[in-house]
């Protein structure tokens, strides 16, 4: 992993958008109507990604964060929850309040370079969008790393 991909203040990674994707499916899907999205999801993969340091993990202080963000801890916990069911993040751990997080390379990396191999080495998934986005059959595409390192061409796909 590199550290910081932030070009003023904006992360670019091919996960990126995939999350916010993924997000409103899961949403249409459960029958909720279209909420005003709180960027809260959004916000927590970019304090994270900004935060990288070569290869390891991020420290992300709950209280702290919702405090800057302006939320409820609570939905910061949600939201990591849900970020780690769906393998954007990765978590190590959680003490009074402090969880240590890995990010799935495919949310940090700049849109130029790859980063199935970096995914593959620290063993998550390639996440992408279709080049459709939202009005291609399947918007998302999560491929599975294989065991040799790299990405299996057909991974499950969410519509």
């Amino acid at each position: 992993m590199i550290s910081c991909t932030c070009d003023f203040g904006t992360i670019c990674g091919p996960a990126m958008m995939a999350a916010g994707f993924l997000r409103r499916i899961e949403e249409r899907e459960a029958g909720k109507k279209r909420r005003s999205e709180d960027g809260t999801t959004r916000n927590v993969l970019d304090i994270l990604a900004c935060r990288l340091q070569g290869g390891g993990p991020v420290l992300f202080e709950f209280a702290h964060w919702a405090d800057e963000l302006d939320v409820p801890v609570a939905r910061l916990r949600e939201v990591v929850a849900w970020l780690v069911e769906n393998q954007f993040l990765a978590l190590e751990g959680d003490v009074d309040g402090v969880a240590r997080l890995w990010v799935n390379p495919s949310v940090a990396f700049t849109p130029w370079s790859d980063p199935r191999l970096a995914a593959a080495r620290y063993r998550f998934p390639y996440i992408t969008t279709a080049e459709e986005g939202m009005a291609a059959e399947r918007p998302v595409i999560v491929r599975p790393t294989t065991p040799t390192g790299g990405t299996r061409s057909t991974g499950r796909t969410c519509t």
